[in-house]
């Protein structure tokens, strides 16, 4: 059986121009966005904590400089999808979700779901996540939205998901199926997006007055996610038989930590791995190598917190708090070096 779980049963016009509302008047402060990407994909994570207020709406907005491309036919899969929600009709359960992002077919999606999502808003693209949980097949609506007037500062385009409330009463219209409260959801999105060198996608979420069903605008709070280069650097100094290795892990030249693997040869062109160095907050490291002439250094970095990224973007998002802003992970190595003096 099909059902439309998150169709929205309540206008959202409201939350049109998120960008400029007052302060939140509650606490709403666990929306978290992370965002990694390769050549051709964006890997787009969104969480909060299951226990915040439920949420009405999260609209994504791609760096400035992003490159896009919607001609995609019906039907295309982008990629896959996963979430997880908390299923208040199911005692509290999570339930686990996985589909696809699939192109959507013209009037797949009603006009009246997609107005009381994005309001009068023509959209670039419309998208739906095929969703699979316990026994049925789930459709969520998906748009890419052009960006207007003075929300072309924060980038090209935004996505735009709408849910519906899942703690008002059973029967409610509109009603979330199973009660279900979305606090986790990754969508990885092929071939729409281009990269940029860096930048920060910026993520804009809506609360629901716990209870009432009603969408709480002063509630909404900003997460960005900053998309930047990383390196490593290695410097080589011989000590016994063996080197002492220093170096650095940077991202947007500030120190980063990450896992930093070390490769070791008698010639530049034959290196193996034979250890890890244990880096510090700021990205610094240090390694003793029993053996050895040539080196090189790999850093791989996972997503991470980034407090800094808030001031830059302070401009763009207005009153609009923010918080749990972070940065991309990425993998980088360094040059071969050859131990000196």
């Amino acid at each position: 059986m099909t059902r439309h779980m998150w169709t929205v049963g309540v206008g959202l016009a409201a939350v049109a121009a998120l960008v400029a509302v007052p302060a939140a008047l509650a606490a709403y402060t666990s929306p978290k966005l992370e965002v990694t990407r390769t050549a051709a994909t964006a890997t787009v994570k969104a969480t909060l904590s299951a226990d915040d207020d439920p949420t009405a709406s999260v609209r994504i907005f791609a760096p400035a400089g992003t490159q896009l491309t919607t001609t995609q036919a019906p039907g295309m899969v982008l990629g896959p999808v996963r979430a997880i929600v908390k299923a208040l009709d199911l005692a509290g359960a999570d339930l686990p979700l996985e589909g696809q992002l699939v192109v959507a077919a013209p009037g797949q999606v009603a006009a009246a779901t997609v107005a009381q999502c994005i309001g009068g808003a023509t959209p670039l693209a419309t998208w739906v996540m095929v969703l699979s949980a316990a026994g049925q097949t789930l459709n969520v609506p998906t748009y890419l939205v052009a960006t207007t007037g003075a929300q072309a500062a924060l980038g090209p385009a935004y996505m735009q998901i709408c849910l519906p409330p899942p703690d008002v009463p059973v029967g409610s219209p509109g009603r979330a199926t199973f009660g279900a409260k979305v606090y986790s959801a990754e969508l990885t999105i092929t071939g729409v997006f281009s990269t940029v060198p860096a930048g920060a996608w910026i993520a804009f979420w809506t609360p629901y007055t716990p209870l009432a069903g009603a969408v709480n605008a002063a509630g909404t709070v900003a997460s960005p996610a900053a998309i930047a280069p990383g390196g490593v650097t290695l410097a080589a100094r011989i000590a016994g038989k063996g080197a002492r290795l220093t170096g650095r892990v940077t991202q947007a030249g500030q120190g980063r930590s990450a896992t930093v693997t070390i490769f070791s040869g008698s010639r530049a062109g034959r290196l193996s791995s034979v250890g890890r160095a244990r880096v510090t907050a700021n990205g610094t490291f240090t390694f003793r190598a029993r053996a050895g002439t040539f080196f090189r250094a790999r850093a791989v970095a996972a997503p991470g917190a980034a407090p800094a990224v808030c001031t830059p973007i302070r401009s763009l998002i207005g009153t609009v708090p923010c918080v749990n802003p972070t940065s991309n992970g990425f993998s980088a190595q360094s040059p071969v070096v050859r131990k000196r003096r």
